[in-house]
């Protein structure tokens, strides 16, 4: 198993919730939304190209946007292999807490 960064987590879930609407602003405010980390577009897109260097990721280019010297939005799209990666990150995750329902840390 590879595991993935929690940063390329956040990324690889933020396009598995966004389906067919996964581009770099929506990607970039759902992670906004699910975990309150903004993180700069430069670091989005290094992620996102990292992502798809590994081969977790996949960009499909959109239709020009209806407007007048509308740019083509790139769609992000997991691959078998990003999704597999959330399975084993979410099978380290549970495997790291079982058992542990409740914790306490002594503030020394």
């Amino acid at each position: 198993m590879k595991e993935i960064t929690r940063a390329e987590e956040m990324v690889l879930l933020a396009i598995w919730r966004l389906k067919e609407k996964a581009y770099g602003v929506s990607i970039r405010r759902q992670i906004q939304k699910d975990a309150g980390k903004d993180y700069t577009y430069g670091t989005l897109y290094g992620l996102l190209r990292q992502l798809a260097s590994k081969g977790y990721v996949h960009k499909v280019m959109g239709d020009p946007l209806p407007k007048k010297g509308g740019r083509s939005r790139t769609y992000f799209k997991l691959t078998s292999s990003g999704i597999q990666s959330l399975k084993d990150s979410l099978r380290l995750h549970r495997s790291l807490w079982k058992n542990i329902n409740e914790f306490s840390f002594d503030e020394s």
